[in-house]
Order: structure tokens, then sequence, then C-alpha cells
């Protein structure tokens, strides 16, 4: 799951937040699909306000576990995801906090209690695993809206509370999963009976895409390269696979083709190409020589 992975795991999270954030990338292989993927197409979001942090990877967020020589790098890939996370909450004021983020009727308050609701049920799906049970990750789909709904109207400081009570009960269920229990079921709403291993991956989707969707300062050119490079290939290939979208392949580092007709070769940085795929931007940064960029799908 993991190659060419080399990184000094003795470094805090803080010091990830600086030094290693910026330094070498993790790969970890990430899987299409999941249960919380998104059917609507984000919007633009609201320029971030004086009060927002305009770099939070740069930030402090020492709530969370340091990275031991112990831990994973899918594990670290994780825990560097979260910091960076709840570094720009914290950096919200609690007016910040009900505004509008960038996905259509939602606030940022809807964001963060989507994400803390999203870890409690990967550390429901795990600790199931380990007891010799087979989770289910929600009741149902309604059941998921109205539990967010609800969560977005405490007071900020409660919401803040508890996605850093639900970031570490993730991160320390997945530290202490066995091994030998990857390959247990667990029930994921959209995707159904799934080994347990799902969570890896999905949990930092959660963590990456929604970060961005708070419209906080916190930008694709943001993402970790190595979430780029294994997301977009993935995201590419769920695409082609759509008989609502174009086939498209990625012909190249920075190079997608698109088979419309006429066909469509799109450039840009990776970011920028997968910030437009999962509906987190209109295109711009990107160059088609002149040609329209396709109309696609959004990424369900």
């Amino acid at each position: 799951m993991v190659s060419g992975v080399k990184r000094d795991f003795a470094c805090t999270l803080g010091q990830a937040l600086s030094a290693c954030a910026r330094g070498p990338a993790v790969t970890v292989t990430l899987e299409a699909g999941g249960a919380d993927t998104y059917t609507q197409r984000a919007i633009p979001g609201p320029e971030p306000s004086q009060g927002l942090l305009r770099h939070p990877s740069r930030a402090r967020a020492n709530i969370l576990p340091d990275v031991t020589a112990a831990d994973t790098p899918e594990w670290a890939a994780i825990a560097d995801s979260a910091a960076r996370l709840v570094a720009t909450a914290r950096a919200l004021t609690d007016d910040d906090l009900h505004d509008a983020s960038a996905l259509p009727g939602w606030t940022r308050a809807h964001v963060l209690t989507h994400i803390a609701q999203s870890a409690d049920s990967r550390t429901g799906l795990l600790r199931a695993a380990q007891a010799g049970r087979i989770g289910q990750q929600y009741p149902s789909e309604q059941a998921r809206a109205d539990a967010i709904d609800a969560g977005a109207r405490r007071p900020a400081g409660i919401i803040r509370a508890d996605l850093d009570r639900a970031i570490q009960e993730c991160l320390t269920a997945i530290r202490e999963h066995p091994s030998q229990l990857w390959d247990a079921p667990g029930i994921s709403l959209e995707a159904g009976r799934r080994p347990v291993r799902d969570v890896l991956p999905s949990m930092r989707r959660e963590l990456e895409y929604h970060h961005v969707d708070l419209a906080a300062g916190y930008q694709p050119a943001d993402w970790p390269a190595d979430f780029v490079a294994t997301e977009l290939s993935q995201v590419t290939a769920r695409m082609d696979r759509r008989a609502d979208a174009p086939p498209m392949t990625l012909a190249g580092h920075g190079m997608l083709h698109i088979g419309t007709s006429p066909p469509v070769d799109v450039t840009g940085p990776p970011a920028a190409m997968l910030a437009w795929l999962s509906g987190r931007s209109d295109g711009s940064g990107l160059d088609t020589a002149s040609a329209a960029l396709p109309t696609i799908p959004p990424l369900g």
C-alpha cells in the first residue's frame, strides 16, 4: 500500500506542521469511492476574513498524539492532515464558524461537525472489528444528515472540542488496531460491506477535501503531493468508468486526456486538476489550448 517512504517518524506533529510537512512525501494509495463522497458540486467559498488562518500548515496543533518510530506511514499521513485541519479550526472565530463554507447549504460548523462524526463512525468500525463484531458506519443517510444539522447548531466551543476528541479517538483506534484485523468487515453507508482497512484512505480524504471546503485559507495547492498524486489517479479512473462522464485518462504528469468530440487535453498543476475533478474549482489554472473545459458530473 505504501512505497518509497523516507521520513523521520521521530518528529512531533508540531514539527511536522513546519519542517516535516514540507519534507519528503509519504505515498499512500487511496481507493476510489467510500462512504463519505459527495454528489453536490462545491461552490467557490468566501474570501478568508482577516481573522482566518491563511497558512494552516504552519500552525501548531498540539492536542494530537506525536508521531513515533512505531507508527505506520499511513497513520503519520492521517495525523499530519488532522493536525493541519485542527489548526485551521482553532483559528476560526465563533462568527467565522457559523459563516458559509464552500459546500452548498453548509456552514463551517456543518463541515466540522461532519468531520467529527465521520471520524467517530470510523472509530466505531474499528472498535467493532476489534470486539469481533461487524460495525455499521451510520444507521442511514437521513440519520447522518439529521445528526450533522443538529450538531452544527451547537456553540462554537463545543464543536471545536468535539472535533479534537473525535480525531484523537480515531487516531488512537487506528494506532491500536491489530494487524491481523485490517481485513475484518465493516458496513459503510454507501460502499456496503468492506474491509475496515478502508478507514485509512477514506479518513485522509475526509480531512484533506473538507479542509479546503472550510473556505478558511487552505487551498488545493496546499494538499500534500502524495495525496494529490494518488487521489488524482483514483478519481480519473473512477470518472472514466462512469457512463455520464466523458472518457478520460492521465497522459502524464499534469496532463489529462478527455475523449470528447473533439478530444481535449487538459494541462496544469495536478492539484488544480484534482480540485476541478472533485468539484472544488471551476478549472481556473488549467490550460485547454483554447478549447472549453468539458462538462463533467459531480464526483459521487
